[in-house]
């Protein structure tokens, strides 16, 4: 079943570019946005190579709703955000067995969306935004920027904030986005600026995670849909935040700033992809950039690397495999641009259509992806080629949400359903 783009490829070659590492299915979590390491890519090297004509097996179906919030898992329970209809006055947050797909528990909040979106015309009822598990504690961001933490197992609140009101948070026409992050015994997010009371409002919050209260707030900038991730440089960590025109660096200890390098582009969606050394990517617009940490006089010093428009990797955060980025084009939404980027260098290394609007998630030496149109795709990548392997049309409705994969098990949402599919090796027959 497998096809080539562009080169013939073999699985071996990409092996020596990055190998794949088992996992324990039973200890494979998936607990925030893009994964154990907010980089959507799971440790497993147990996906089948191929699936059959129909498709791989799937596991369970039941209905769900509209919305973009990704699927976080912990503990055989999956936790995910939705609306039950487009024009519904509440946002729903639930809890499902991830082995059947039954319901554990669910909850609503209130979360009317404003009239003025429907001038629009296009569907801005959200949630976008997707949970985060922190032991027994989960925290949630609706579409009208509430943040909500509730227990874990019974979803009972523990503490809530109205971002705009308390924190002068940034609400955009399609609603909020960036989804939280943990750091220590706090909760970090991204609220942007607002003017309140005829001043700027910081836009960094951090909240301690047992009562909700603020242990520092920061910076003045405006956001759009980008997730702050955390990386560890020279021994310490940074909090990396892609706002409109800037990639910034924090403390998060105090969100004091460490350093900030200014682009042109505001468009700021995707999440800033880290190599786990010296270099951060980020996307915006029909632009690219990656920038190299440096330290000088022990301050950190950001170094732009390339900056490219043959990388427009702004649709859905990237896949580093090894030094090869892996993404959609941002805007491509007939065509369906895929490329594979040299994360060193900028160069474009090969480009494959045919997957428009799409999100991927790496699982070992494989990249699977999904279109908004429904088609889920299992491939290998070198900077050669994209090789096919299967291709399933799984969908008919729209799926705009990035997948979770934890160990063989792929979680997918579409605009009215909630799936477990088994990519394992053994379920390819």
């Amino acid at each position: 079943m497998k096809r080539s783009v562009k080169k013939a490829v073999t699985t071996a070659i990409f092996a020596s570019v990055c190998g794949g590492v088992s996992a324990d299915p039973g200890k494979a979590e998936w607990h925030q946005w893009g994964g154990p390491q907010r980089n959507f890519t799971a440790k497993t090297d147990q996906l089948a190579d191929e699936w059959p004509d129909d498709g791989p097996r799937r596991l369970w179906k039941r209905k769900l709703g509209s919305g973009f919030s990704a699927i976080v898992v912990d503990d055989g329970v999956l936790y995910t955000m939705y609306r039950k209809q487009k024009k519904n006055m509440f946002e729903q947050t639930i809890a499902l067995d991830a082995r059947t797909g039954k319901k554990v528990w669910e909850k609503r909040n209130k979360a009317k969306v404003p009239d003025s979106v429907e001038s629009w015309g296009k569907d801005f009822s959200g949630p976008n935004a997707t949970p985060l598990i922190v032991g027994e504690r989960l925290y949630t961001v609706g579409r009208n920027a509430t943040i909500h933490c509730r227990q874990k197992a019974d979803g009972k609140i523990l503490w809530t904030h109205e971002l705009s009101a308390d924190f002068g948070a940034q609400l955009a026409v399609c609603g909020f986005s960036p989804s939280p992050i943990a750091f220590g015994d706090t909760i970090i997010l991204p609220v942007g600026r607002a003017q309140q009371n005829g001043k700027n409002e910081e836009s960094l919050v951090a909240f301690d995670q047992s009562s909700g209260d603020a242990v520092w707030r920061s910076q003045t900038f405006e956001i759009d849909h980008s997730s702050p991730i955390l990386i560890d440089f020279e021994g310490s960590k940074q909090l990396v935040v892609f706002a409109r025109g800037r990639l910034i660096g924090v403390d998060p200890n105090s969100g004091a700033a460490l350093w900030e390098h200014r682009v042109a582009e505001r468009d700021s969606r995707v999440t800033p992809v880290w190599d786990g050394k010296d270099t951060v990517f980020f996307s915006g617009g029909d632009m690219g950039w990656a920038i190299k940490l440096a330290k000088k006089d022990g301050e950190t010093v950001p170094e732009r690397l390339w900056a490219s428009n043959k990388a427009p990797l702004g649709w859905n955060t990237p896949v580093l495999f090894g030094d090869l980025l892996v993404g959609g084009k941002r805007g491509d939404h007939t065509r369906g641009l895929l490329m594979g980027v040299d994360f060193r260098t900028g160069k474009r290394l090969w480009s494959a259509y045919g997957f428009p609007m799409a999100s991927c998630v790496g699982g070992g030496n494989k990249v699977v992806i999904l279109g908004h149109k429904g088609k889920l795709t299992l491939a290998t990548v070198t900077t050669d080629a994209l090789t096919i392997r299967s291709q399933h049309q799984l969908t008919e409705q729209e799926s705009l949400t990035v997948p979770t994969l934890v160990g063989t098990t792929l979680y997918v949402r579409d605009e009215k359903n909630i799936m477990a599919l088994d990519l394992g090796a053994g379920a390819a027959g």
